[in-house]
């Protein structure tokens, strides 16, 4: 691994590690929309750099980026179940 590829990796372990404590520290019967934006946009964040880095990472970075993003778009879905519909309502109204 290059040391671009590292510092990538690094950044990624960040945003990983800012959401999953976000995520950890969330009572899913007393979460707020709030908590589920906050949360929503560090995903969003490591969803943004997978697109505008496709084919330009080493199969390692790019297998672990997607091992975090599965991971936290996972818990995501347990925490805020309650908030999915109104996340699709509106990437409907925006398409």
């Amino acid at each position: 691994m290059d040391k671009n590829d590292k510092l990538f990796s690094q950044l990624l372990y960040i945003l990983h590690q800012n959401a999953f404590s976000e995520l950890e520290s969330v009572d899913e019967n007393n979460s707020t929309e709030t908590d589920a934006q906050k949360v929503r946009q560090l995903i969003d964040m490591i969803e943004m750099l997978k697109d505008k880095t496709k084919g330009n990472l080493a199969n390692e970075v790019e297998g672990i980026q997607s091992m975090m993003l599965e991971e936290l778009e996972s818990l995501y879905k347990k925490k805020f179940v309650k908030f999915m519909s109104n996340e699709s309502a509106g990437k409907q109204q925006i398409n």
